[in-house]
């Protein structure tokens, strides 16, 4: 069994290499997609690669943001891969707590998706103060997991398929054709908001993409707290932060990483995971008639 990652970016160059060096403790191939990086992301993965054969940086092209671009990098590699193998979706930000080569490999043959536990980390009044006192403890070349230590677990979603050399994808967020979830979540880290040039760079970038709805909620805050809410709470472009002040959290209201290595999964604030089984069923069936 091996594990293919694709990993598409866009100026993440304060923690791009230290996401792909954790990840080729685990990952046999990292797929690299730069999305039309500006601030010397793409010329650490160049550099990282000449180092690290599992490290492929596939392509700098920028285009409108979409999850079914991933299929490219999908598409021009697969003939690496074999049937049983692991597709991971790799984002830049993401560094796992559980060791995907030993969580996807007690897996039973029949499942084909895995869904991630995500403890997102944020910038808090904490780290303000600490910024204030002395900024170069969110430096950029500052390890993430040392300057980022308030998170709560509130989001989950796919992250593995299993491959299949019948597999299609062209057009959507995932291939076609797959369907039975693992019902167990494996565990990782989201640095999403790493310091203040950190965030600042990240609104600036997104703020004109449709794509980062969860970005244009009325009360970000309560909608971190409380995903649940997210269908009642107004989304609009004008709701967007235009500061990195605007994404200061609460840290009374998240939990501190003590590095004990405990990290507790909230199932009541993560969407749930799918269980089609006649569903499945019915559509396969139907698929091999038409054959």
């Amino acid at each position: 069994m091996r594990i293919h990652s694709i990993s598409l970016v866009k100026n993440e160059s304060d923690i791009i290499e230290q996401v792909l060096k954790a990840a080729l403790t685990w990952s046999d191939f990292i797929y690299v997609y730069d999305n039309g990086s500006t601030d010397g992301t793409w010329e650490k993965v160049v550099n990282l690669a000449k180092d690290h054969r599992q490290i492929v940086p596939y392509k700098q092209e920028s285009k409108p943001m979409r999850d079914q671009i991933r299929s490219e990098a999908f598409n021009r590699y697969r003939s690496n891969s074999s049937n049983g193998d692991w597709w991971c979706r790799l984002d830049a930000d993401e560094i796992y707590i559980d060791n995907p080569k030993r969580f996807l490999a007690e897996i039973p043959q029949k499942y084909e998706l895995v869904w991630s536990a995500s403890f997102q980390y944020y910038f808090t009044d904490k780290d303000l103060v600490l910024y204030n006192q002395e900024p170069s403890l969110y430096a950029d070349d500052v390890p993430v997991e040392k300057k980022c230590r308030f998170y709560i677990n509130n989001w989950s979603e796919i992250r593995f398929f299993r491959y299949k050399e019948d597999l299609i994808w062209t057009k959507n967020a995932w291939p076609d054709e797959l369907y039975i979830h693992y019902p167990e979540r494996i565990r990782l880290k989201h640095f999403q908001y790493r310091s203040p040039q950190q965030i600042q760079k990240r609104l600036n970038n997104r703020k004109n993409l449709e794509i980062f709805e969860h970005e244009k909620l009325a009360n970000w805050e309560t909608s971190v707290l409380d995903p649940s809410l997210n269908w009642k709470l107004s989304v609009n472009a004008n709701n967007f932060a235009k500061c990195w002040e605007e994404r200061i959290f609460d840290s009374s209201k998240l939990l501190y990483d003590v590095y004990d290595g405990k990290y507790t999964i909230t199932e009541e604030l993560l969407p749930k995971i799918p269980n089609q089984p006649l569903r499945t069923f019915i559509k396969r069936s139907l698929k091999r008639l038409k054959m």
